[in-house]
């Protein structure tokens, strides 16, 4: 059966001579491999984007089913410091995602993040730290309160893998954060370099715990 979706274009390998293996995140089926024929022999033809969004057609009746046509539907431009970053969340999408999460969910979360990078003047550290931290959430990784205690503003927290976030004494433990800046990070608006960078190493902890033979690597280039 001949079906269009709309889809982002998250990955791409070369596959034979005039062909390449495409793989696009759609919001009812997660990540998809296509057969796209003939973008190595006419590249005006066949040339797309990462980033943009567009209508893909396809028979949905094969596994592996070839592309037949696809159609802009938006063009999502940002400035290119960020670019290294779009990749990156590429890849964490490209890695992680499986069989059973809510797909329309992801796909609207991706949508809006890159929406965010073209309104945006803010760190790319900052950024990534946001859509990690929001993927783990849709991944149901997301880090928690341990017993649903209150924050408070002048205490230090820690990170427990088991019971999430607990208070701590400061000399005990380097790996801690202020219950001011916990509370930034949950409303999305921390903006301090040195608890961005605890945060997004408690985050790829988390993402190892549950992905122990993946290596991430885009973030390494920003």
């Amino acid at each position: 059966m001949i079906v269009s979706y709309n889809g982002f274009l998250i990955h791409s390998r070369k596959y034979q001579e005039t062909s390449s293996i495409i793989y696009v995140l759609f919001p009812s089926k997660g990540i998809q491999s296509l057969i796209f024929k003939g973008k190595y022999n006419n590249k005006d033809k066949f040339k797309f984007s990462l980033f943009n969004e567009y209508l893909f057609t396809f028979n949905d009746k094969y596994n592996f089913p070839y592309l037949s046509k696809f159609e802009n539907v938006s063009n999502l431009s940002f400035h290119k410091k960020y670019y290294l970053l779009g990749l990156y969340a590429n890849e964490l999408l490209y890695k992680t995602i499986k069989e059973g999460y809510d797909f329309e969910r992801i796909y609207e979360f991706y949508k809006s993040f890159l929406a965010q990078l073209s309104n945006s003047t803010s760190s790319s550290s900052r950024l990534a730290m946001l859509f990690e931290k929001n993927l783990l959430n849709n991944l149901g990784y997301g880090l928690h309160m341990g017993c649903d205690i209150n924050i408070l503003d002048n205490s230090f927290y820690t990170y427990d893998f088991n019971e999430g976030f607990k208070i701590v004494d400061k000399k005990t433990n380097k790996f801690i954060i202020r219950g001011t800046a916990l509370k930034e990070f949950y409303s999305n608006t921390l903006v301090n370099i040195n608890d961005i960078n605890l945060l997004r190493f408690i985050i790829k902890k988390i993402l190892k715990q549950h992905y122990p033979d993946v290596d991430f690597l885009g973030d390494k280039l920003f």
